[in-house]
This record gives C-alpha cells, sequence and structure tokens, in this order.
C-alpha cells in the first residue's frame, strides 16, 4: 500500500465514524439521498449514471453493519510518513500533501457533524484575503458533503459535489411540475424538463455549475466576512439545540451571508447576471425562504422589468433583519445560557404549520 493510499484509508475510517454517529439525524428522504451521492463518490459514478438498484440495497445493508461496528469508536488521529496530525489541521495535513497534487478538507457541519474528504487539486486563486481552492475528483469523503465549505483561510469549492446538486435539482424538475424557480434555473442555460440524458445536456450543465461555483465561494465569503459575534454563535450551535432550532440558527447566518456587501447577491446585482440570480433563488431551502420572505416577492416583481433596484432593496431588507436577529438571539443566549430559550425565541418568530403564534 502506498503513503498515499494508506492516507486516503485512514481519512475513510474517520468518514465512517464520521458517519455512524451522525446518520441518525437526516430524514428518510435526506438520508436516502445521501446513501446515492456517497455510493456514487465510492463507485466513480456521475450524477447521471444509473445505479442498480440491487447493488445500491446490498451497499447500504452493508454500510448500516458497518457503523454500527463503529458508533462507539472515536476519530482517528491521521499518520502521514513519521508525523502524526490531528483529523483537523488542515494545514499542517496539506503542507504534507503538496507534492503530491492532493487536497484535505475538514471541518464541522450540521449538527457538529464532523466532515472530511481527499481530492485531487484542480486549481487556486486568490479573492480578497482568501484561498480559494478548487478541487477535482474526490478520492474519499463522508455522507454529508457540501459544494463550497470555509476552512481557515481557505474556501474549498467542490466541484464533483456541486454536479450531484445540480443534477438532483434537474430531476426533481422532471418529476415536479411546480418547481418553477428550478425551472427559470435550467432556461438560462437552454435546458427544459423535457430533456433526455445526453452529452449536449451534461455539457450544459457543466455550464452551469460554473456559475453556481462563483454564487457558492461568494458566500463562503459573505460569512467569512459577517464573523460578529462568531464565538457565541459557534458555542449556541454546539450546546446541543433540537435539529430545527439549529436549522434556523444556521439559516439566519446563511442568509445573513448571503446578503452581506461581500456575499452573492451584492455581486449579482451588481454585475446584473440573471443567470447567477435564478442559480441563488433556485438552491434557497424552505427555512430560508422563511428568513428572506422579500425575495420571492422583489423576483416576481423584476422579472417583470428587470429593475435591479427591486433585488438591491430586498437584500439590504434581509440583511438588516437577520442582522438584528442574530443579535437578538446572542443577547438572550448570553442572558441566559439555555438553549431552551433559542428554541422558543426561534418558534415565537417561525412558528410551524399548525402552530400558534404566541
Amino acid at each position: 500500500m502506498s503513503k498515499i493510499e494508506d492516507f486516503v484509508r485512514q481519512v475513510k475510517l474517520n468518514c465512517n465514524i464520521s458517519d455512524a454517529k451522525f446518520w441518525g439525524y437526516y430524514s428518510i428522504c435526506g438520508l436516502l439521498m445521501r446513501y446515492r451521492e456517497l455510493y456514487r463518490q465510492e463507485h466513480s459514478l456521475s450524477p447521471w449514471d444509473d445505479i442498480d438498484g440491487r447493488e445500491i440495497t446490498c451497499w447500504i445493508q452493508a454500510r448500516e453493519t458497518l457503523w454500527r461496528d463503529l458508533e462507539a469508536l472515536e476519530l482517528r488521529a491521521l499518520v502521514i510518513g513519521d508525523r502524526t496530525y490531528d483529523p483537523f489541521d488542515v494545514s499542517g495535513v496539506n503542507a504534507e500533501l503538496a507534492g503530491a497534487g492532493l487536497v484535505y478538507g475538514s471541518g464541522y457541519g450540521a449538527f457538529n457533524k464532523p466532515t472530511f474528504f481527499v481530492a485531487f487539486l484542480d486549481s487556486a486563486k486568490d479573492l480578497y484575503d482568501y484561498r480559494i481552492v478548487a478541487v477535482g475528483r474526490e478520492l474519499c469523503r463522508d455522507i454529508a458533503a457540501t459544494p463550497a465549505m470555509l476552512q481557515g483561510r481557505c474556501i474549498y469549492m467542490r466541484g464533483e459535489v456541486l454536479s450531484h446538486f445540480i443534477w438532483d435539482r434537474f430531476q426533481d424538475m422532471r418529476s415536479n411540475q411546480f418547481c418553477a424557480p428550478s425551472a427559470m434555473m435550467f432556461s438560462h442555460y437552454g435546458i427544459a424538463g423535457t430533456d433526455e440524458a445526453s452529452p449536449w445536456l451534461y455539457e450544459r450543465i457543466g455550464e452551469l455549475a460554473a456559475d453556481a461555483a462563483e454564487v457558492f465561494v461568494m458566500h463562503e465569503v459573505g460569512e467569512a466576512y459577517e464573523d460578529a459575534c462568531d464565538e457565541e454563535w459557534r458555542e449556541m450551535l454546539s450546546e446541543g439545540c433540537d435539529k430545527a432550532t439549529e436549522l434556523f440558527l444556521r439559516g439566519i447566518k446563511d442568509i445573513r451571508a448571503d446578503t452581506s456587501l461581500y456575499g452573492p447577491l451584492k455581486l449579482i446585482s451588481i454585475d446584473r447576471n440573471l443567470p447567477q440570480l435564478s442559480i441563488f433563488v433556485a438552491f434557497m431551502d424552505g427555512i430560508r425562504r422563511e428568513i428572506f420572505p422579500e425575495l420571492r416577492g422583489a423576483v416576481q416583481q423584476f422579472l417583470g422589468g428587470n429593475k435591479w433596484s427591486l433585488i438591491e432593496s430586498a437584500r439590504s431588507s434581509g440583511y438588516q433583519r437577520t442582522e438584528r436577529l442574530q443579535q437578538e438571539l446572542v443577547q438572550l443566549w448570553l442572558k441566559y445560557h439555555d438553549v431552551a430559550s433559542l428554541a422558543r425565541y426561534v418558534r415565537e418568530r417561525f412558528p410551524r404549520p399548525g402552530q400558534a403564534k404566541k
């Protein structure tokens, strides 16, 4: 076994240990989607390659058995040559890997789940005070991959993961006639819900992915510069909030990053980039739509006359609201240091269906 193969094996063990401890946090639909994505990565399949139903069923059964065997284990230190690294020492590990053309990433995602990957380095460039690292084919990863991640002064853009995200949206659009935001996004690249898999379609999706990568990177840039109260915010998220509360806390931080002066919506507005605006809207999930409701109305009005001032007004309003929400939550935390008080605040500001607002 080569030095690199041994390193990848060590990282994959940490991926499996993390998955073993956190796979139960996902909904059934969310878990099935992640199963497919992880299966494709481990079998070097493209997002549009067919998966044999019997094979993935056996793979899922074997993976869940493995997770049960690993769930009591702790993450392992990484040994490269005669040196040992903490699994979150990204700078140290990447310095060791520099000559091999590989990139290592690690951090914490939703529910404080440790997340890891190893991939080939594609390209790197500087943006403001940050290094943007685009990674190519991934050699290993865990079940909770995101298209972009901020780690220290580096922002990792993961093209494989983004392509899977976009292909899943295409499949959703094909099966759901009410996916208007996705239909608008794909229409800017000449893609319709009736299109069949083909080299032409894959090329168009590649063009879309290149534009989407800029949107995801600028989100991470916005998050990097919107670092007020970061220490308190991380403390709140690490104290065991219930799932709904944590998702809203993360959504508030996401919208603040998206609507900041360094975030994607500001740049989209300045450049008057309609395709990227459609990408931004299509990838805004339900929770973030609740936190940033004026965007939908602004986009609907905008489409009637291309008045970019509507988008800028919505951006400013969303930023001010999430800044206020964040400040109020931090003040509540500093006063009580109690996750139950955070949950009550979220329920009152964003009541769920069937829940009366107090």
